[in-house]
């Protein structure tokens, strides 16, 4: 039988994942590993509930992170090529059914890596367009100037499972030997476009992300202030350009 492994990163989320307080509820039927990237109260709490909990060492990345949490998922519980590793921000409340429902559609349809139909509040009124197009240069400056952002898909308008470029980080499921093909994240990228950048990695390789919209959980995001000249902004800025680099590379790799 296939196997479940949730990871988690915390940057000071320990309030927020106490007050979601879906882990709890996940951890009785899937393997749920948090790990905190600072120091925070968030151990005990994790040991009350059956959760997995890896102390900080420094200061990572939200890809670095995961690929940590994914190696000890490897190499000390056991997690096979089969299994379903499955990244889910502290923010994030998702049930059991959920996840439940998503791993029988995966295996059903032979899908490699997937995400779900995310919501910015409870009564699942208001979406989280977390799904989108890959983006070019000009996408990003029109994304800054405050104009319309072409590679954000409507999901109002999707049925059915579909194929999408990437997805955010928030909630994203993989065969656990997809995510190693690859390499897991990327860890050059600090904390933005880790996420289209092994989308981009893992489609080239012939494994397509899959949405699926009838598959549904609650994001109550709280997005970081990228105004100009800010610390997000230079991170942002600095994945961005490095983003653009590797694709420009790979096409000139593919063409010569």
């Amino acid at each position: 039988m296939r196997k479940v492994f949730i990871s988690v990163v915390s940057h000071c989320h320990g309030e927020v994942i106490q007050k979601v307080n879906c882990l709890p509820a996940l951890a009785r039927y899937f393997t749920v590993v948090v790990k905190s990237n600072v120091k925070e109260a968030l151990e005990n709490y994790c040991f009350e509930h059956d959760i997995l909990y890896l102390p900080p060492t420094q200061v990572m990345g939200f890809g670095e992170n995961n690929n940590v949490i994914f190696q000890y998922c490897k190499q000390q519980l056991g997690m096979k090529g089969e299994d379903f590793f499955i990244l889910i921000n502290p923010d994030v409340y998702v049930s059991f059914s959920a996840i439940s429902t998503l791993i029988s559609e995966m295996e059903s349809a032979d899908v490699s890596c997937a995400t779900i139909n995310l919501f910015r509040d409870y009564e699942m009124t208001i979406h989280d367009y977390s799904v989108r197009n890959f983006p070019g240069l000009f996408d990003f400056i029109s994304s800054y100037i405050g104009l319309k952002n072409k590679t954000k898909i409507v999901k109002e308008e999707i049925f059915s499972p579909c194929l999408v470029d990437w997805a955010a980080g928030s909630f994203l499921a993989f065969e656990s030997d997809k995510y190693e093909l690859v390499g897991g994240f990327d860890e050059k990228y600090f904390m933005y476009c880790e996420d289209i950048n092994i989308f981009f990695r893992l489609k080239k390789q012939g494994y397509p992300l899959v949405f699926f919209p009838d598959i549904k959980a609650v994001h109550l995001a709280q997005h970081k202030n990228r105004k100009l000249f800010s610390m997000h902004f230079f991170w942002h800025a600095k994945s961005v350009i490095r983003y653009l680099i590797d694709k420009i590379t790979y096409d000139l790799k593919k063409h010569f």
